[in-house]
């Protein structure tokens, strides 16, 4: 845990950063210049690019994670990994773009009733995806590097700081919003560049190309992994953006407004997954090329611990607030749909405490198990899309999401339970639970202060300080508890 740690607080740092900017953006200044139908577009643009990507860059950032350790040399030229990577991601982006518009009419067509602003943007996709694609490529470059905390800061803070500025100057009547959508591209293309910029300049690369390496990459269990890990990706984003693409055509772009808005409320929840996961991912890679069962299973439940405290910490404390966060946001429609947030809550946290289940699966050599978990829970949430939405509209997408969330994460829980001893539930979860719920009673219950950011920060601020002294003195997690003792130890109040 020794690279984990070095890393993994920075990149929760960057994290929590990201969260504000994200979280005034989404509270405070989207609902307040934006119409819901309009973030309700946004967000559907987004999710459409995320498939789009997953599906342009045919499995290549898996590929990096996985393979890089076997191409790896001093020189930096890694064998033409690199150059073989790029070229296939190329390729991949310009076959995609053409089905993309081939299909064209065919994906309108099912916006063009419930969702007629979609088809004006439609074109915006392709500079989208193509930079999202060529910054997550650089991106796990850099993980394969240890290098995670640049890009974590582009995406988690530089992003968003922008966007801000975008919104800002779209509330100042200085754009419009169709210049708000390209605002954020360019930003996209910025941050790709930056990135660029710190990898090359790492030393850790070389722009030589050996043609006979270059050509021997090109075999069928490298290529075979990347469709694989292609079909997985994409319907494992399917699953996570299904209910909003499903939403936009059955329902309206008002209500993808509402129920995107509370999911990525939602997504803070997910934060400590994405801070760890940004090294520990690479480390499970190497130590299934080293055969070390012991360090895979070792990092699967401390950081299962670990996700599961800070998430439900993190989840109860919005709970905590509810008045406070409607009263920010101030419009109807998402006072009617709050419940809708406690449901998709309720699935990442689920989803966190299952911890590495996938990855682990995925670095292994019964890779394609997830592709087959995944594609099947994928059809059976679209399933349920269609069944609940029509009933329940965004409630009805919540739950698939909960259900599906749950029985997904039960079979890869139970897989790798059963195939290689290991899982990484114990009784400290259930002292989490425990501690979870007294904690909400008294947060929810705490007299009410007359001022609203004062309510908030009194109202977190003692939710926190009995939670975490809970977690600390049961010695729920010690690795929680070394870096608590440290910090006291640095501040002078402890010795």
């Amino acid at each position: 845990m020794g690279i984990v740690k070095s890393q993994v607080y920075k990149n929760t740092a960057i994290s929590y950063i990201g969260i504000v900017i994200g979280y005034v953006n989404l509270v405070l200044f989207y609902p307040a210049y934006l119409t819901t139908e309009q973030i309700g577009l946004f967000q559907l643009l987004i999710g459409i690019s995320l498939l789009y990507t997953l599906v342009a860059s045919l499995g290549m950032p898996s590929i990096i994670i996985r393979y890089f350790p076997f191409h790896k040399t001093e020189d930096g030229s890694h064998k033409g990994f690199i150059h073989w990577t790029a070229a296939f991601s190329l390729v991949g982006f310009i076959l995609s773009t053409l089905i993309f518009f081939i299909f064209k009419p065919v994906i309108i067509a099912n916006y063009i009733v419930k969702a007629p602003l979609f088809a004006e943007y439609y074109n915006y996709l392709v500079p989208l995806t193509f930079f999202t694609l060529f910054f997550n490529l650089l991106e796990s470059f850099g993980k394969v590097i240890y290098q995670t905390i640049y890009s974590g800061f582009l995406r988690e803070i530089v992003l968003r700081i922008l966007t801000t500025v975008a919104i800002l100057l779209l509330a100042k009547g200085w754009i419009d919003f169709s210049q708000f959508i390209i605002f954020y591209i360019l930003i996209y293309s910025l941050i790709s560049l930056l990135i660029f910029i710190s990898l090359a300049f790492s030393g850790k690369f070389s722009y030589r190309l050996n043609k006979k390496q270059f050509l021997e990459i090109q075999n069928k269990e490298v290529v075979g992994y990347g469709l694989y890990m292609l079909l997985a990706g994409t319907v494992y984003v399917l699953l996570q953006k299904i209910d909003v693409i499903m939403l936009g055509s059955m329902v309206g772009l008002s209500m993808v407004g509402v129920y995107s808005t509370f999911f990525n409320i939602a997504t803070v929840i997910t934060v400590p997954a994405k801070a760890l996961n940004r090294v520990t991912y690479q480390i499970i890679a190497d130590s299934w090329k080293e055969k070390n069962m012991g360090n895979i299973a070792d990092i699967y439940s401390k950081t299962s611990i670990i996700q599961m405290i800070v998430g439900c910490l993190l989840f109860i404390g919005i709970l905590i607030n509810k008045d406070n966060l409607l009263s920010m946001i101030n419009k109807n429609e998402f006072t009617e749909q709050f419940n809708v947030f406690v449901v998709i809550g309720l699935s990442f946290l689920v989803d966190i405490t299952g911890g590495l289940n996938a990855h682990i699966i995925a670095s292994s050599h019964k890779y394609k198990l997830v592709t087959a978990l995944v594609f099947f829970s994928s059809l059976f949430c679209i399933g349920l899309n269609y069944l609940l939405i029509p009933l329940y509209g965004g409630m009805g997408a919540a739950f698939a999401f909960l259900i599906t969330t749950t029985l997904y994460n039960f079979c890869t829980w139970f897989y790798i339970k059963y195939r290689f001893k290991m899982q990484p539930f114990s009784g400290k979860h259930l002292l989490i639970l425990a501690t979870a719920f007294i904690c909400y009673v008294i947060g929810a219950y705490f007299w009410k202060m007359p001022n609203l950011y004062l309510d908030i920060l009194i109202r977190s601020g003692i939710t926190t300080l009995v939670f975490g002294f809970i977690i600390y003195y049961l010695k729920v997690s010690l690795d929680l508890n070394e870096k608590v003792d440290s910090t006291l130890v640095k501040l002078h109040i402890k010795k």
